[in-house]
């Protein structure tokens, strides 16, 4: 009975890695097969922030606090600082950390402990790359103690599937990821694709030369960032309600250095995987190279008999442009962009912004 438990908790991360199980339910397999209060899927960035971390069986406010109280931070959680020295799949339980140290030296950090009775765990790495980690633990209450050699041979039998699972989705990730990016090469956009610590995880090929060119954006630690540091908070602000989830931000235009010229930047959220914090979250487009739009509206006009406020959204589409985006600059509302979106294609004979795009002409 036992065994099919452990299998059946295998199972769970398979499909979790596929997306055909949520990734807390196969937390919640492991949490119960190990006896324990829960399990956490933990993804630590650079300065100690934590872009990913789902707790199961606690309450939602003990992640929210662990962070708040600078549970990621190394020179507070001996726990992360032991951790990240380990080898992928070493399994270390409480015996390897200075918790009670911690505690003292950390009120913070001791508060949170017993507020949510975070006395033991049991840990590992899933995935040590340059600048993505995932790791795995159990979360023990005082009176479950540290774990026992059985549990730790369960939680380690499992912590492969687990990694395995983390492989797969990211995997999936990227290819979707290339597959988004080559959607926007369609409609011709410059757009980058951002993970949750607001890391570049990939580009179009127009955004590639515009990174080149260095005058307008640029990358600092693999984070998009502008050349005009008086553009940065904006663009940083947009990039952290994208990638939130938030509703789409339009930043600051981003100057180029040393010319008045000005790019406008849209950030928009992209769907969380059910493990926040693997693949892409956010997509920012720029806009004001590439596309005449004046142009192309003209020549949208002649050959397919559109009105003014149709061909120049035409254009804008064509440039890459959201219809979200689209209504913000024209200060309507969505639904009115939609409603002559819509009349634009069946006039045109497409169905989608790419074959609208491959319609019109490169002006």
């Amino acid at each position: 009975m036992i065994q099919k438990s452990v299998d059946d908790a295998a199972e769970l991360f398979q499909a979790a890695g596929l997306g055909q199980a949520s990734w807390k339910a196969a937390l919640d397999g492991l949490a119960a097969v190990t006896g324990s209060t829960g399990a956490q899927l933990i993804g630590l960035g650079s300065e100690a922030t934590v872009p990913l971390n789902v707790m199961t069986g606690v309450p939602v406010e003990t992640g929210e606090a662990f962070v708040a109280v600078g549970g990621g931070d190394p020179a507070i959680n001996s726990r992360v600082r032991v951790g990240l020295q380990a080898a992928e799949l070493e399994v270390l339980d409480e015996t390897a950390f200075t918790t009670a140290a911690d505690m003292r030296l950390n009120p913070e950090y001791a508060e949170w402990i017993r507020t949510w009775d975070m006395h033991h765990t049991c840990l590992t790495n899933l995935v040590k790359e340059p600048d993505r980690h995932a790791g795995l633990a159990l979360l023990r209450s005082e009176r479950q103690g540290n774990v026992d050699d059985e549990q730790r041979r369960v939680f380690a039998t499992l912590a492969r599937h687990a990694r395995a699972a983390v492989r797969t989705q990211l995997a999936l990730e990227a290819q979707g990821t290339q597959l988004l990016a080559g959607a926007m090469e369609a409609v011709r956009a410059t757009a980058f694709f951002c993970d949750a610590a607001g890391r570049v995880r990939g580009m179009t090929a127009s955004a590639e030369a515009l990174l080149s060119a260095g005058d307008v954006l640029r990358l600092r630690n693999g984070v998009l960032t502008t050349a005009c540091e008086a553009d940065r908070r904006g663009l940083e602000a947009a990039l952290a309600e994208a990638v939130a989830g938030g509703a789409p931000v339009f930043a600051a235009a981003a100057r180029r250095l040393n010319t008045d010229d000005r790019v406008f930047i849209e950030a928009a959220p992209l769907p969380a995987s059910s493990a926040p914090g693997f693949g892409p979250r956010a997509l920012l487009i720029v806009h004001g190279r590439g596309v005449d739009e004046a142009r192309v509206a003209v020549a949208a006009g002649s050959l397919y008999g559109l009105s003014a406020s149709e061909s120049a959204i035409a254009a804008q589409l064509a440039a890459g442009r959201s219809p979200a985006a689209i209504a913000h600059e024209r200060r309507v509302s969505l639904g009115t962009v939609r409603s002559q979106v819509r009349r634009i294609y069946q006039k045109v004979g497409v169905a989608s912004q790419l074959e609208l795009a491959a319609r019109l002409p490169r002006l």
